[in-house]
């Protein structure tokens, strides 16, 4: 039987005979996101070239700060380079991650509780 959750493909859903399943995924994933929002920040900061030394050359980091000039402070490219960096920018770009977990895992339990979590309904 599928399980069909918030991140399923919808084709695999449509049948009749699939009772709607939570998915665990996205519940899993928002919790860690929550209470740990350094596993998902750090990477995706590096993999646009954000270091604690400054952007890193030849990464999406310097073209922007290449492109941008003189980097005012308080932007998004600040505030990134900030929490790379472990500065004031960790708080911003950790909360806004732990809001999106959050809001993935109230999504996930919502469609949860909507489809009877995870009860046959024949």
């Amino acid at each position: 039987m599928v399980h069909c959750g918030l991140f399923t493909p919808f084709p695999a859903c449509a049948r009749a005979d699939h009772a709607p399943k939570i998915s665990l995924i996205p519940v899993v994933a928002g919790l860690i996101a929550v209470a740990a929002p350094a596993i998902v920040t750090a990477p995706i900061l590096a993999a646009l070239g954000f270091g604690a030394a400054g952007p890193v050359a030849g990464t999406a980091a310097a073209a922007a700060q290449a492109a941008l000039g003189n980097v005012v402070a308080g932007s998004a490219f600040s505030i990134a380079q900030s929490a790379a960096m472990g500065g004031y920018g960790a708080a911003i770009v950790n909360g806004a991650v732990q809001g999106a977990g959050l809001l993935v895992t109230g999504i996930s339990s919502a469609e949860c509780l909507i489809s009877g979590c995870g009860e046959d309904k024949k």
